[in-house]
C-alpha cells in the first residue's frame, strides 16, 4: 500500500483534472466539457447522466481498464451504476460504509448516556458494526482489526477509555480505507466478491460528502479519459487520496423573484438586485434575463460544487418554510443557482431520495377516493416527506409512515424488522424483471431464449424463464459487466434462497433501525446535524419505497393489512426451498387454498 506515490500521481495530475471537473459538472458546452463524455445526449449543467446513460457508460467505460480481469470490470461498472441518478431500488447502496458506521457509533453512545436513546440500540448497533467489519478484505487484516473488534465487543460508555480508543482507531482506519481495497484488488489480494468492493469503496466516497453526481464524473474519467492506462487498484489508490481531500468553502448565490417580508433588517446574507448584478458581473457571468428582487450570498462548507449547491438550496428552502409559517408569504426562487469561480449556472434542483410507490399508477389509485381515506392513504402522505422535505422532516416523516402501518404497542422499532422482510421478499422479482429485459436485448442469448422473452405478456413469465435458464445452465454469458453482475446475483438468490433472503433482510433492517435511531436524535434530542443523517436518508428511502409499494399493491388488490402482509413474508423467508424459483418468485403471494 505505497499511499506516498498514489499522492504524487494525484498531485502530478490535479491541475489537469480540475480544469476538465468544473467544466463536466456545469455541463459546459465548449471544450473539454460534458459532451466529452457522451456527445450524442449531454446531460444538463450540474446533473448526472440519466438512467439509460449510466447503463451504457457503466458497460462500456468497464471494459476500458488496463489490464482488465472480469472482477475489476464489474467493480467499475457497478461504481458507475452506484453513482449514477435512477439506479433502482435493489441496486443502490443500502447501509452507509464501515468508517461512518463507527462515527455513527460514537455518537450513538453519547446520546445512550443523556437517555435520547435507549441501551439496547446501542448493543444492536455494535453488532451491526462487527458484520461490517468481517466484511473488510482478508488481506489487510491486522493488529488494528483484532483492537476494532475487541472494542466492538466490549462495553461502549460514553467518554470512557474504550470509547476514546474506539475513537482513535476510527480515525487511524480512515486514514488508508481505501488502500486496504487497493490491496485486496492486486493479483493475489484474495479480496472480497466484486460486488461487496464496489459497494464498501463508493459507500466510503459517499459518506465522505462528495454528491454521487461528482464522483461519477470522477470515475468516469479515471477510467475513460485518463492519458495513462491504470488498473483499478491504482485508481482507487488515487480514490484515496480524493478522500483525503479537506473541505473547502463554496460561495454561492440564490436569486430571489419575490423579497422575503422582514419586520426590521435583512438576513446578513441578503443582496440587493444592485449587488447582485455586481456579484454576477465579478464572477464573469451571463444576466441576460435575470431581474431579481435580491439574492442571498451563501458561504458552504463541502467538498465538490454539486454538493455545496444542493447544501445552499436546503439553507435556502429552510429560510422560505420560515418565512410561509410566519407571514404566510409565498417565496419564489430563480431557476438558477451561481458558485463563484464557475461562470455557467447550475439548475436549482431539488433531487428526490428515490422513494417510489408505482403500485397507486398501476392500480389506479392515484386520484383516490377521499371518502374512503385510510391508514395506508394517510402513511403514503407522511411517506412523501421522505421524498423532498428537509432532512428532519423527511426522517420523521418517513418513519411516521413506517409506525403508522406495522408497528407494536410495546415496541416501535419492530416496525423496521417487518417492513425489512416485505422488502426482502421484494428482491426476487426486481432482480429478475430487470435482468430479463436487459437479457431480451443481450445479442450473445440464444436467438429463441429472446424470442420466448419477448413473448411473455407478463413481468412474472419472463421471470420464470430467466431463473430457469440460470438453474439449467443455459443462461449465455453476457455482454456487459452489469448483465454480468446481476446475473450472478440471481444465479446466488435462486441457487439458496433462504440464505440470500435472510441476508438482505438483515442489511434492510439495518437501514430502517438507523432511520429509526436517527428520527429519535430529531425528535428527542432535536440533533439536526448528527452524522449520518443525510446518509441514513439516501440509502433507507428508495428501500422504504420498495416496502411501501408492495403494501399499498397488498391494500388495493387483496385488502391485505400490512401486518399480515408481513407475516406473510416472514413464513416465506423461513420455508423456502433452495432451487424453487416458482418459490422465490411468488413469496409474497397469496397462499394456495386461500378462500377469496
Amino acid at each position: 500500500m505505497n499511499f506516498a506515490r498514489a499522492e504524487r500521481r494525484q498531485r502530478w495530475r490535479s491541475s489537469r483534472l480540475a480544469c476538465l471537473y468544473a467544466k463536466d459538472l456545469r455541463g459546459d458546452k465548449k471544450g473539454a466539457g460534458t459532451a466529452r463524455f457522451n456527445k450524442n445526449c449531454p446531460p444538463r449543467a450540474g446533473r448526472a447522466p440519466s438512467r439509460s446513460q449510466n447503463c451504457v457508460l457503466a458497460n462500456r467505460i468497464a471494459r476500458m481498464l488496463e489490464p482488465a480481469n472480469q472482477t475489476e470490470q464489474i467493480v467499475a461498472a457497478r461504481l458507475l451504476d452506484l453513482f449514477g441518478s435512477g439506479t433502482p431500488w435493489h441496486r443502490t447502496l443500502w447501509n452507509p460504509g464501515l468508517i461512518l458506521s463507527l462515527h455513527e457509533l460514537l455518537e450513538t453512545s453519547e446520546a445512550v448516556s443523556k437517555q435520547i436513546l435507549h441501551p439496547k440500540a446501542l448493543n444492536a448497533f455494535k453488532s451491526t458494526c462487527l458484520q461490517l467489519l468481517k466484511r473488510e478484505p482478508e488481506v489487510t487484516r491486522g493488529q488494528r482489526f483484532a483492537a476494532l473488534r475487541s472494542r466492538l465487543s466490549s462495553p461502549l460508555d460514553y467518554d470512557g477509555i474504550q470509547y476514546h480508543a474506539l475513537q482513535t482507531l476510527t480515525i487511524q482506519m480512515e486514514s488508508d480505507y481505501l488502500l486496504r481495497w487497493a490491496a485486496a484488488l492486486r493479483p493475489g489480494g484474495n479480496g472480497k466478491s466484486a460486488e461487496r468492493v464496489a459497494r464498501s469503496i463508493a459507500s466510503h466516497l459517499l459518506d465522505r460528502g462528495f454528491s454521487a453526481n461528482y464522483l461519477h464524473r470522477w470515475w468516469q474519467f479515471k477510467i475513460k479519459h485518463e492519458k495513462n492506462r491504470e488498473s483499478l487498484s491504482e485508481i482507487v489508490e488515487d480514490a484515496q487520496v480524493l478522500a483525503r481531500q479537506p473541505h473547502q468553502l463554496f460561495n454561492v448565490l440564490i436569486c430571489f423573484s419575490s423579497r422575503p417580508k422582514t419586520r426590521r433588517s435583512d438576513p446578513p446574507e441578503w443582496l440587493n438586485p444592485a449587488a447582485v448584478s455586481r456579484w454576477l458581473r465579478d464572477n464573469s457571468s451571463n444576466r441576460t434575463g435575470i431581474r431579481p428582487a435580491g439574492g442571498i450570498s451563501l458561504s458552504i462548507d463541502a467538498l465538490d460544487h454539486p454538493a455545496a449547491v444542493e447544501l445552499a438550496v436546503e439553507r435556502v428552502d429552510h429560510l422560505v418554510a420560515r418565512v410561509a409559517v410566519s407571514t404566510g408569504q409565498e417565496i419564489q426562487l430563480e431557476p438558477r443557482v451561481w458558485v463563484r469561480g464557475v461562470k455557467e449556472p447550475y439548475p436549482l434542483i431539488r433531487y428526490g431520495r428515490g422513494v417510489s410507490v408505482g403500485a397507486l399508477y398501476r392500480e389506479d389509485q392515484v386520484f383516490h377516493d377521499q371518502s374512503r381515506f385510510g391508514v395506508i392513504d394517510a402513511a403514503i402522505d407522511l411517506l412523501s416527506h421522505l421524498e423532498r422535505s428537509s432532512p428532519s422532516a423527511a426522517v420523521a416523516g418517513g418513519w411516521a409512515a413506517i409506525e403508522s402501518l406495522l408497528s407494536a404497542e410495546s415496541d416501535r422499532g419492530v416496525a423496521a424488522d417487518r417492513l425489512a422482510a416485505i422488502v426482502a421478499c421484494s428482491i426476487s422479482r426486481a432482480e429478475l424483471t430487470a435482468l430479463a429485459y436487459a437479457l431480451e436485448r443481450d445479442v450473445n442469448q440464444d436467438e429463441n431464449f429472446r424470442r420466448e422473452l419477448s413473448s411473455c405478456k407478463e413481468n412474472r413469465q419472463r421471470c420464470a424463464v430467466v431463473a430457469s435458464a440460470i438453474l439449467s445452465g443455459q443462461l449465455g454469458e453476457s455482454t456487459t459487466p452489469l448483465d454480468s453482475a446481476a446475473s450472478a446475483r440471481a444465479a446466488k438468490l435462486l441457487k439458496s434462497p433462504r440464505k440470500v433472503l435472510k441476508s438482505v433482510r438483515e442489511q434492510v433492517e439495518s437501514a430502517f433501525r438507523r432511520l429509526y435511531r436517527q428520527r429519535n436524535l430529531v425528535l428527542h434530542g432535536g440533533r439536526t446535524n448528527s452524522v449520518a443523517l443525510r446518509a441514513s436518508l439516501r440509502t433507507a428511502a428508495p428501500l422504504v419505497g420498495a416496502g411501501m409499494d408492495r403494501i399499498a399493491h397488498g391494500w388495493y388488490v387483496e385488502h391485505l393489512r400490512p401486518i399480515e402482509l408481513a407475516g406473510r413474508a416472514v413464513v416465506a423467508i423461513e420455508t423456502v426451498e433452495d432451487r424453487d424459483f416458482e418459490a422465490c418468485l411468488s413469496l409474497l403471494a397469496a397462499p394456495i387454498g386461500k378462500s377469496s
